[in-house]
């Protein structure tokens, strides 16, 4: 607030300056704050004067007392409002009523008592990004404050956190039909999502849209405030290169509210599609979509226990494939009708193999099922607590390989179960009027494993050259393809993560500074199965050679045939089963497939410490310094051929190299250490409208992906290997069948063990950080409290 402004609000007994910056300021993460100066009528500091600040809607008070320079801070409260805040000394009282908090923001509220006495003025900052609202003295770092006024008033067709995120200009939406969003230039992964102060990220790292659900597990009607932080440069910020997107949910007052909420959407509302292939464009496949859900939050005992919950339920068919054979209504696959027919018939006489259908059944649905209860507690005017309980169940059948030029019957089908459950307790406490502190402890559980509808190998069908007679116009050419049986990364498959976080954070005030001291602790306990072709793969075509092969109908030449030929040859290699490649993956000797699994703990340790210093009324400087530590007791298994050095071959003389790769395969990040410096500003001008200047500069360590971890574990070349026939391999036999649709009696075949992939982690790897860097200015201007800014962001990756 500038000088002039504190002379204009003078005139009145209690001069208040309520500053709530749009921009990410000091974070508390999951509260708000307020604080300020009070000076007596001669203009010095009112020691000793007691601020109660009253939560109107749950009868929560704090309670706190200037000290000898007049200044006061009340951290924790909650987000949002109206609060009325009360200041009493010698006697006389002020008051202020209708003060909203924004999220992980401070108020500045400075008074004077005494004078003569004034008709109280309200002052009511309603969160809403208008006017002057913008202007902090703490407001340093890059990001966008959105308020519930805003969640109430924008739309989001997603429902979720990353469509509101998108109001600030740094946000960009990389992938629509995902989700994915990149922050400022980096990896769609590099971003973290916090809800009351814990990462609901994907906590394994395959997600695109940073969720673990394709829904959000958390409904947005729960959610009271969201804050894009893209450089904040509090050092309790961690776990991202591009954004931290912050929110906290609601919680329940003295009065009963709650609310019902229905949504509908199907492709009528859905903008055509574009084919970039063609210069065409094309209706979005048949779906629809319904959302029901409920909140409901009140009192348990007045004034002192609350209670907020919420259910949300889902049901979408719009992941309902598009594509169908020759003939089929929906769009056409260069596949006729009578080789999936032939195929099935093939399948269930000669091999017993129940490979089902192109058939979608009906009622598929993805289903999606989320619910939250969240207790407050006022243990007393010093102390509280809260609690909160998350579950999220998923099913989402997929219907893979099925595009324009591939089909897949229903065995190769299966549902993405998914479930996700959360518990955070956070404790809150004023210890003195100067210092408090954050207690923040969570457990997170998440399952994601696919339910196949059959456990057997996965086949493939190649009709190559041209189309088939009757093909509509518009059919893709080329090779198309037909797939049964287990999908081929299903074959083992589960993901399993169990993760616990503690945070433990302190503010003591002395006179001009703010101190801050924090500490974070992750462990993240990752089971990952990952052993893909393990009940065999087979592929079935023409040979597609230019040799003459002959079948029972005659002699052929695949290059040259009809389509017809090419489907009556792959039809019948299919039934003497014999493959043009094969190949599965089996334990070496001495081992199991399960020694080819990630089973490994990766921990985090963060401290970190600030001081927040006003250096006078129109500066305010913060820095501080993070030090992040990684550690993972566990290594993969160690491969002594790989790290045998390399012996470089000739050339000349025909000799190859061999030997090894000379690196070691059990590297990992322990013993990551990365020391963080953090420095931000704030300089509000002496002018008649709001304008100041704001920037600074620190390193930000992220989180990479822990898949990419976790490829050392399950690939370390000594647990599993492939073997097979066709391709790189020997050709397959062709006199006499090796297909067998019984995944526990999959051919192997004698000689030499072939090579094992090995996985490596470079030596000297670290989580990713970048350099942040920002300066930024903004004005009030003289019409409608319209501000212009001007921002520059640096990020060195």
């Amino acid at each position: 607030m500038t000088k002039t402004h504190r002379t204009r609000l003078s005139k009145i007994a209690l001069s208040v300056a309520i500053a709530l910056a749009t921009l990410p300021a000091l974070a508390q993460n999951t509260t708000s704050a307020v604080g300020g100066r009070i000076t007596g009528v001669d203009g010095k500091p009112a020691g000793g004067a007691q601020v109660t600040i009253l939560h109107a809607e749950s009868g929560s008070v704090n309670t706190t007392v200037t000290d000898a320079d007049g200044r006061y801070s009340a951290r924790g409260l909650r987000v949002g409002g109206p609060y009325t805040i009360t200041i009493t000394k010698a006697g006389v009282t002020e008051k202020r009523e209708g003060v909203f908090l924004q999220l992980a923001e401070t108020a500045s509220v400075d008074a004077r008592l005494g004078g003569a006495a004034q008709a109280v003025e309200t002052i009511v900052v309603t969160g809403q990004n208008i006017g002057s609202d913008k202007f902090s003295s703490t407001a340093m770092g890059a990001g966008t404050s959105i308020g519930r006024a805003e969640l109430d008033a924008f739309a989001s067709i997603q429902r979720n956190l990353q469509d509101y995120a998108r109001i600030d200009p740094r946000v960009s939406q990389t992938d629509k039909e995902r989700g994915e969003v990149s922050v400022g230039g980096q990896n769609n992964r590099y971003n973290s999502i916090t809800i009351d102060g814990v990462a609901i990220n994907d906590t394994f790292g395959l997600e695109a849209n940073n969720l673990p659900t394709l829904k959000q597990p958390i409904s947005i009607d729960a959610i009271q405030a969201v804050q894009v932080n893209v450089s904040n440069y509090d050092v309790t910020q961690k776990g991202y290169t591009g954004a931290n997107v912050n929110a906290v949910t609601k919680s329940g007052t003295n009065s009963l509210k709650g609310s019902v909420l229905y949504v509908y959407r199907d492709d009528k509302w859905v903008g055509q599609r574009y084919n970039r292939g063609n210069d065409t464009y094309f209706d979005a496949p048949a779906f629809d979509e319904t959302t029901i859900g409920f909140t409901l939050g009140g009192p348990i005992i007045k004034d002192k226990l609350f209670f907020f919950a919420t259910y949300e339920d889902q049901k979408s068919t719009r992941n309902a494939p598009a594509f169908g054979p020759i003939g089929d209504p929906k769009t056409n696959v260069g596949i006729t009708s009578s080789a999936i027919s032939s195929t099935q018939a093939i399948a269930t006489s000669r091999y017993n193999f129940d490979i089902g259908s192109s058939a979608i059944p009906s009622g598929t649905q993805l289903l999606s099922k989320d619910a939250l209860l969240k207790l407050d507690w006022n243990i007393n005017a010093q102390h509280r607590a809260n609690f909160r309980y998350t579950k999220s169940e998923e099913t989402n059948p997929i219907f893979n390989n099925i595009f324009n030029t591939s089909l897949s019957l229903s065995s190769h089908w299966y549902n993405q179960t998914k479930t996700l459950e959360t518990l955070v307790g956070q404790w809150f406490g004023d210890w003195t009027p100067n210092f408090s502190t954050e207690f923040r402890l969570s457990n997170r559980q998440y399952n994601s494993e696919p339910k196949n509808n059959t456990t057997s190998p996965v086949v493939r069908l190649e009709f190559t050259g041209p189309l088939p007679t009757g093909t509509p116009a518009g059919v893709a050419t080329g090779t198309r393809s037909l797939f049964f049986g287990t999908e081929q990364f299903r074959h083992f498959n589960a993901i399993d993560t169990k993760t616990v976080d503690g945070y433990l954070g302190a503010v003591w005030t002395r006179g001009e500074h703010e101190l801050k001291f924090a500490g974070d602790y992750s462990q993240n306990k990752v089971f990952n199965a990952f052993v893909p072709n393990s009940n065999g793969n087979y592929t079935f075509n023409c040979q597609n050679s230019s040799a003459t092969y002959t079948y029972t109908f005659g002699a052929i030449n695949c290059a040259t045939a009809t389509a017809a030929q090419i489907e009556a040859a792959v039809l019948e290699n299919f039934s003497r089963g014999r493959p043009s490649t094969y190949f599965v993956q089996v334990p070496l000797p001495g081992k199991t497939l399960s020694d080819g699994l990630a089973n490994f703990t990766l921990k985090s340790y963060g401290s970190a410490v600030q001081d927040t210093w006003t250096v006078n009324k129109n500066l305010t400087l913060t820095y501080g310094l993070r030090v992040d530590a990684t550690a993972i007791n566990d290594k993969p298994g160690t491969n002594a051929a790989a790290a045998a050095p390399l012996v470089a071959g000739n050339p000349t003389t025909g000799v190859r190299q061999s030997g090894g790769f000379g690196r070691d395969n059990t590297n990992t990040i322990d013993g990551d250490v990365l020391i963080q410096p953090r420095v931000g500003f704030n300089y509000t001008f002496d002018s008649t409208r709001p304008m100041q200047l704001r920037g600074g500069f620190g390193l930000f360590q992220g989180a990479a992906a822990n898949v990419w971890l976790s490829n050392a574990f399950t690939n370390p070349g000594v647990a599993i290997t492939t073997v097979g026939c066709g391709g790189a391999n020997a050709a397959c036999p062709t006199a006499g069948g090796i297909f067998t649709a019984n995944p526990a009696t999959q051919p192997t075949f004698p000689g030499n063990i072939p090579a094992a992939t090995v996985d490596f982690l470079q030596n000297g790897l670290s989580q990713p950080s970048v350099w942040k860097a920002n300066l930024g200015f903004e004005h009030e201007l003289p019409w409608w409290g319209i501000v212009a800014g001007i921002e520059y962001l640096y990020t060195k990756t």
